[in-house]
């Protein structure tokens, strides 16, 4: 859940799931405003069940969704087949499902809001989705990639929704705790 790491003034601690949250929220902003995505393709193509009333969310917004790295594709009346996802998303065919359901969600809550406003929202909730659905971090080589990626973000302090992603604990409290 955590990474500790030494820095100059004590120990930081880094809350995994919020970084990677603060990570995946800059890379969709900016995918979106330099149509700079990076699909990951699954390695099986997987077809979910969407309803025909859903399938016109999914082609309003097939733009916006492939800008933000998602390939997905139509398939039949009532069925989309998702080829890729963004780059950081778990291209398992239980959590595709899983995130098909919440991008239904997502694009039905805020079509109508303004095209800056709506992005800014998708990107941040796509980010939560994704550090939710992202594999754990196993060994110290991944753990440090995750620190340098976060501290290569705007603000690598708080994520969108404005929760903190690390802290850190100054060397004079560790020692009055020995």
């Amino acid at each position: 859940k955590y990474i500790l790491t030494t820095s100059r003034s004590g120990l930081m601690a880094v809350h995994i799931g919020r970084a990677m949250e603060r990570i995946l929220y800059e890379r969709f902003l900016k995918a979106v405003s330099n149509n700079a995505h990076v699909t990951q393709t699954a390695l099986f193509p997987v077809a979910v069940q969407v309803g025909v009333e859903n399938m016109c969310l999914f082609e309003e917004h097939s733009a916006l969704l492939s800008a933000l790295g998602f390939d997905i594709a139509p398939f039949g009346v009532d069925t989309v087949v998702v080829n890729g996802v963004p780059e950081g998303y778990s291209a398992e065919p239980g959590k595709i499902q899983t995130m098909i359901g919440d991008l239904l969600l997502i694009l039905s809550e805020d079509s109508s809001a303004l095209p800056e406003m709506m992005i800014a929202n998708m990107a941040s909730r796509l980010a939560r989705l994704g550090s939710l659905s992202c594999d754990p971090v196993t060994n110290p080589m991944e753990a440090q990639r995750l620190i340098e990626q976060l501290f290569a973000c705007e603000n690598a302090e708080y994520t969108s929704s404005g929760r903190r992603v690390m802290s850190l604990i100054p060397t004079e409290e560790i020692d009055k705790k020995f």
